[in-house]
């Protein structure tokens, strides 16, 4: 590239903004002024680095966010249940906490962290944190919505971010990826099946000696995790009056008097259970832990329907549909620029019959010409060799 009286040459070079990306840039005396991306519309590099910032970085967050969503949601349904050892569930994926990348014009040394809390309410959408020396504004670059806070850490879209160390300065930069890599990140946890928490970890039950009509259900561990450390202590309930219970257990409180209703929620240390019937004063149920959690299967239930159950997107797709919607932006960006491709191909093919009808040689028409040439040049022969022996004859007659 020649510049006035200077002659530079273009080269990669990290983008100051994300410098896991190429960017491009003038080279001249050893250093690389970099170009605004915006610039390079046009040509083959204009077209790479137009399908990354439009196409791949979206459809790379867009699979991330399914990925992450289903690693998240597996692991929190799964630490609600208890494996063949009376443990309860561990992460079932190793998840990848989401990439904060530093801009390099920074001029503090502080780190911003970045961790997933809500699966459910992340965005297929990338980040910026800046900081003007009193407020953090973060902007979603998806739609450029921009949100100021006077401290940190707060939660955007699920995420929860914060100052891990250093002092921010004013004027510094964050990029926050969520999910870009998470797709490509996501490993499994365990290897050993036993260690699937498909069981419940607690087992209602009536005591044998009870002369009412009432019944217990199996119970639900709620949600969300981490459980309550005294989810799996043994808890009982009484009936001690017509109408009323008492509950005894650690972690309960031990109230007493408490009205019946029947199938109403009885909740306590990260369980619900319900009654129903008409229990008699004496009667005892009882909620303990599940001692090995064999012929258990309702949290593997529980597993499997997640499948169905709207966990992404604020509570609006499935993983299915979510991973459907990032199909579809695909294959429709793929569609529009095959029609687009087409249509300037005939572009081209009409702009060149347009200027070939004007100064392209058109063969036959030359080789016509040629022959008309070639047979004109003859005849003018012929002529030359015609006129010299009529001048020879004349000269013959003469002598």
């Amino acid at each position: 590239m020649v510049v006035g009286n200077k002659a530079m040459s273009l080269a990669a070079a990290p983008s100051l903004e994300e410098p896991q990306h190429m960017v491009v840039g003038y080279s001249f005396g050893g250093n690389t002024m970099l170009l605004n991306s915006s610039n390079l519309q046009r040509g083959r590099i204009g077209g790479l680095l137009a399908f990354r910032a439009s196409e791949l970085d979206a459809a790379q967050n867009s699979l991330g966010r399914v990925a992450l969503g289903l690693a998240k949601t597996f692991n929190d349904q799964n630490a609600l249940g208890q494996d063949l050892r009376g443990v309860l569930g561990v992460d079932f994926f190793r998840t990848p906490v989401p990439d904060v990348v530093v801009k390099t014009t920074n001029t503090s040394g502080a780190t911003i962290s970045a961790s997933v809390t809500n699966a459910g309410a992340l965005t297929a959408s990338d980040y910026r944190l800046t900081y003007d020396g009193s407020n953090y504004s973060v902007t979603r670059l998806s739609d450029n919505t921009t949100t100021a806070y006077a401290t940190l850490p707060q939660t955007v879209d699920g995420v929860d971010i914060a100052v891990s160390s250093g002092v921010v300065a004013s004027g510094d930069s964050f990029l926050i990826q969520p999910t870009r890599n998470a797709a490509r990140a996501i490993a499994m946890n365990i290897s050993d099946p036993a260690k699937i928490a498909a069981a419940a970890p607690m087992r209602t039950a009536a005591a044998n000696a009870n002369t009412g009509f009432g019944a217990i259900d199996a119970g639900v561990v709620n949600t969300p995790p981490p459980p309550d450390p005294n989810l799996q202590s043994p808890v009982s309930i009484t009936f001690t009056t017509s109408g009323t219970f008492d509950v005894s257990g650690a972690g309960t409180g031990n109230p007493t008097g408490i009205v019946y209703a029947s199938g109403g929620s009885i909740t306590f240390n990260g369980w619900t259970v319900r009654i129903s019937g008409s229990p008699q004063v004496g009667d005892v149920f009882t909620i303990s832990a599940n001692s090995g959690g064999q012929s258990d299967g309702s949290n593997a239930l529980l597993l499997a329907g997640l499948q169905t159950q709207k966990t992404l997107a604020a509570g609006t797709a499935t993983y299915q549909s979510a991973y459907s919607q990032m199909v579809s932006m695909v294959g429709n960006k793929t569609y529009q620029i095959d029609v687009a491709s087409q249509a300037q191909d005939t572009l081209v093919s009409q702009a060149t019959q347009a200027q070939q009808s004007r100064s392209g040689v058109n063969l036959d028409e030359e080789a016509a010409n040629l022959l008309r040439y070639q047979q004109a040049y003859q005849a003018a022969g012929r002529m030359i060799q015609m006129s010299s022996t009529l001048f020879q004859t004349l000269l013959d007659l003469g002598r």
